[in-house]
């Protein structure tokens, strides 16, 4: 197994907490879908968690998610220590999450690099760029004081994700070209997505970067300072009898609030840096993006668990079979059917947000 880097300690946090509203009914109110085991027989957070033991040891892997959670993915990961697993007792967005989960990695590994993965329900079909990637964006942040994000090319003009417009080259490195960090725009309309993806200087926000975690929480601490207070309570119990009591009582009251838009959009220039890297990184984060980023068929079509799935004049789709009946299809043009135990849905392509809503209606 390749080892991080000697001359400096490094711990990566993966990112698991979220709910996916947007891909119901495989993502459900008990089973969020990075527990799925959408492509092939392992979930997406096991997955993950291969993907990274390739580069690191099982004691250099933290896990931030919700105390729900817990259980299930402790279960999944059992080479991971459980004091690794930073549970969060209520779902308070992620502003929250990635402060409470630096501030454990800050407390136990003060001059460590942390590497942040974004999200346990991403594919990655070019895993040894990632990880030359990420280990590259380390030894950066180890360097400078900075955040270095890992992010890729665009594929197709999305909006559903977040667009990184970069600037001037710093640097090449070991084959990896470093650029300013110029502006994120999250989740532009399709206009502006179009106008991206036909400018070069943009890239889709994977959401990996590598940091000092001191020099994040010095970042709450000018430019989010409503959740610093609360990180500032929380913090000095890490590791005491007094941190679960006080992670209770404190950790609710956190604002809802994204990170991105609570405190990476406030910070200065050249406070950030992009390494671009084409790992062939595949958001599934609604049902659209794993449409686009997937292999079709002669008539466009992408169709998961094959052998229970058949199609008739049937283009430009997404077809699921997890059920144990057969689904049968029939003249549909750019459609998502997924059908699970869980339910069955059927949605236009270009109406895949509202999946969302859907979520919220039968669960909130």
């Amino acid at each position: 197994m390749a080892e991080a880097p000697a001359e400096f300690e490094t711990k990566v946090l993966i990112m698991c907490g979220g709910k996916g509203t947007r891909m119901w009914p495989i993502s459900n109110l008990n089973h969020p879908k990075q527990f799925e085991s959408l492509l092939g027989n392992q979930s997406m957070f096991r997955q993950t968690v291969e993907r990274v033991l390739t580069g690191f040891k099982p004691e250099d892997i933290y896990i931030a998610t919700s105390e729900s959670f817990g259980e299930h993915l402790i279960k999944q990961a059992p080479e991971v220590p459980e004091t690794n697993f930073v549970l969060e007792p209520a779902m308070r967005d992620n502003l929250g999450a990635v402060g409470l989960a630096t501030a454990v990695i800050n407390k136990r590994h003060p001059k460590a690099v942390m590497i942040m993965l974004w999200g346990a329900d991403h594919l990655v079909q070019k895993p040894e760029a990632f990880m030359a990637a990420i280990k590259q964006a380390a030894e950066l942040a180890h360097k400078n004081e900075v955040i270095v994000h890992v992010d890729t090319p665009p594929t197709y003009p999305s909006v559903h994700n977040g667009w990184i417009k970069i600037g001037e080259q710093r640097e090449a490195v070991n084959g990896h070209k470093v650029y300013d960090f110029e502006k994120q725009v999250e989740k532009p309309d399709e206009a502006t997505a179009k106008k991206f993806f036909a400018d070069k200087s943009y890239l889709i926000h994977v959401g990996y970067m590598a940091f000092k975690p001191s020099l994040l929480l010095s970042y709450y601490q000018k430019y989010a300072p409503v959740a610093d207070k609360i990180l500032q309570k929380i913090a000095p119990t890490i590791d005491t009898p007094e941190f679960i009591p006080t992670l209770k009582a404190e950790y609710p009251k956190f604002e809802k609030q994204s990170v991105d838009y609570g405190l990476f959009e406030k910070l200065p220039p050249k406070s950030q840096w992009e390494l671009p890297a084409d790992m062939g990184w595949v958001d599934v984060g609604t049902w659209e993006l794993l449409y686009q980023g997937l292999p079709k068929d002669k008539d466009g079509n992408v169709i998961i668990n094959k052998s229970k799935v058949n199609l008739i004049d049937t283009r430009n789709s997404l077809i699921i079979g997890k059920d144990e009946g057969i689904v049968g299809v029939i003249g549909l043009e750019g459609m998502i059917v997924v059908d699970t135990t869980e339910g069955l849905l059927v949605c236009p392509m270009n109406q895949a947000p509202k999946v969302k809503e859907l979520y919220s209606k039968l669960y909130e």
